[in-house]
């Protein structure tokens, strides 16, 4: 997207606020917007906004146009170097998802899989692929019937590989690439191993929740808020201890239920999508109020 389509948009549609998500497209929006409110979207707490350089700074100008900034973590904010520049019109608004859909697209796919643990996004450096695939070989070997299922595709697909392959437990994962429908095949597995470097409030671990599927993660951003060591998941930055939370999960069959029940609870309270509408209505009205003002 380049600055002349989002001025296309603007001029076609006419619209009465402008929502721009996460930073290329705010700064975009701050340049071609004229008169029209805005309000900047920030969905991930990438490490090159933490260090001074063109790109933090750019946002940072960019969002003093805005009326509002969303950060859907608090370290989307807090680890931001120009926060101060900007804290002041900063709200937190966690993501959310629509359970309904979840339910009803679950039933189109017709295979099983029977992973007994999986991960499910992107192959690509934010997600950390090859620690992944370590960990997930290292409960490979202590669990010699179990099976692990990589949902989704990327450029460092062939990097996990290497690692499975040295690690001799190839045979026993599954690269399902991108699903069209992959809630079934996350709902079979025991638990989701997640390694990433940074993150904002992932939608795929809202989902995972919802389906009652444990995570067993990094300790990152908004996953420090939607995970509470040892009741609905596991958080650790130990390699050991990863491993060892995704074997808890896959042989303590009491220990797997207790936290996938745990994982729905917190799944039903964070997706309550009346309260996320008129919280975004309601910055909505602020901001065009403000405007005309």
């Amino acid at each position: 997207m380049c600055a002349s389509e989002i001025k296309r948009a603007v001029n076609s549609f006419k619209p009465d606020i402008i929502h721009a998500h996460d930073v290329r497209v705010t700064v975009l929006t701050a340049m071609v917007s004229g008169k029209i409110p805005f309000i900047s979207h920030l969905h991930v707490n990438n490490t090159d906004m933490q260090k001074p350089g063109l790109k933090p700074f750019l946002y940072m100008f960019a969002v003093k146009r805005a009326k509002k900034l969303i950060v859907v973590s608090e370290s989307c904010l807090s680890q931001y170097i120009f926060k101060k520049q900007i804290e002041e019109k900063t709200i937190h608004l966690r993501n959310i998802v629509y359970t309904p859909r979840i339910e009803r697209l679950f039933t189109k796919d017709p295979l099983n899989y029977k992973f007994d643990f999986a991960y499910i996004g992107r192959i690509s450096y934010p997600k950390n692929p090859e620690r992944v695939a370590r960990v997930a070989s290292s409960v490979l070997k202590l669990c010699p019937d179990a099976k692990f299922g990589v949902i989704g595709d990327g450029e460092l697909r062939s990097e996990m590989e290497v690692v499975f392959r040295k690690e001799g437990v190839i045979e026993r994962v599954v690269f399902t690439g991108n699903l069209p429908y992959p809630y079934k095949a996350l709902k079979q597995a025991k638990c989701m191993l997640m390694c990433s470097r940074y993150e904002g409030t992932p939608i795929v671990a809202l989902e995972a929740m919802t389906l009652g599927v444990p995570i067993v993660s990094t300790p990152v951003d908004g996953l420090n808020e939607i995970i509470s060591d040892g009741f609905n998941g596991y958080l650790s930055d130990d390699d050991a201890r990863l491993c060892s939370s995704v074997v808890e999960l896959i042989v303590n069959l009491d220990m797997q239920r207790r936290c996938s029940l745990n994982a729905i609870k917190v799944a039903q309270h964070i997706n309550n999508i009346s309260n996320y509408k008129n919280t975004l209505i309601s910055i909505y009205d602020e901001a065009i109020q403000n405007n005309i003002l």
